[in-house]
């Protein structure tokens, strides 16, 4: 067999067409067919398919999307956007705690991925696929340094050891919540949100030798 050539989301996407309101319409007409398309066929997804569910011609999916690779990556782009908007985007009050911001983050991430009816195939089977696996490593990377700065942040608080690598530790627990929660969602039976994000929680606390910070009494 050939090998797989490795190629990245920018190379899979084709270059961007002027905006014009009928042709936002038609490029998110697209994606939601390529969404349920890919739902029925269980990650499998043909342009014809597509375009017949879209109403439109083949060729303008290619015209719009460059190729098959390219239409869904960019299905799984505008599915990391929504994660980002619903679960990275976390602004409580200040003075809370790297303990209660990413609890309520975790929190948000669970309800996500099981509200979303992509979230599954995305996590499992789409996720070998090379389009797949380039949108995943980019937008990884960036929720890896989100989540090193949060981490260097709380070590300066005292509520995680200055020894811990915070860019390992973010990658460690990012990598292991996508993997739990993949699991989570594939399960015959899933766990209740609650239990799954009461489980993830001692994970992630533990990972990170997190303590919280303890208030002093008045004397």
């Amino acid at each position: 067999m050939p090998p797989r050539l490795r190629v990245s989301a920018a190379q899979l996407l084709p270059p961007e067409l002027p905006a014009t309101p009928r042709g936002g319409d038609t490029r998110q007409r697209i994606l939601a067919a390529a969404a349920k398309v890919l739902l029925a066929g269980q990650g499998e997804c043909e342009i014809a398919d597509v375009a017949r569910a879209a109403g439109i011609s083949a060729g303008l999916s290619y015209h719009y999307f460059g190729s098959k690779a390219g239409l869904i990556a960019a299905v799984v782009e505008t599915f990391y956007d929504r994660f980002e908007a619903a679960v990275m985007d976390v602004n409580p009050k200040p003075g809370v705690s790297w303990g209660e911001r990413e609890k309520l983050r975790l929190e948000r991430m669970v309800a996500f991925h099981y509200a979303e009816p992509l979230a599954s195939l995305i996590l499992t089977r789409l996720s070998r696929t090379p389009e797949v696996a380039a949108v995943e490593a980019t937008r990884l990377a960036r929720h890896i340094e989100l989540a090193a700065r949060n981490i260097e942040i709380a070590q300066k608080r005292g509520e995680i050891p200055d020894e811990l690598d915070a860019h390992l530790l973010g990658a460690m627990i990012l990598g292991g919540l996508r993997q739990a929660i993949g699991q989570a969602l594939a399960a015959p039976k899933r766990p209740t949100q609650a239990r799954l994000a009461e489980q993830l929680w001692q994970f992630i606390a533990g990972t990170a030798r997190f303590r919280a910070a303890t208030k002093r009494k008045s004397r």
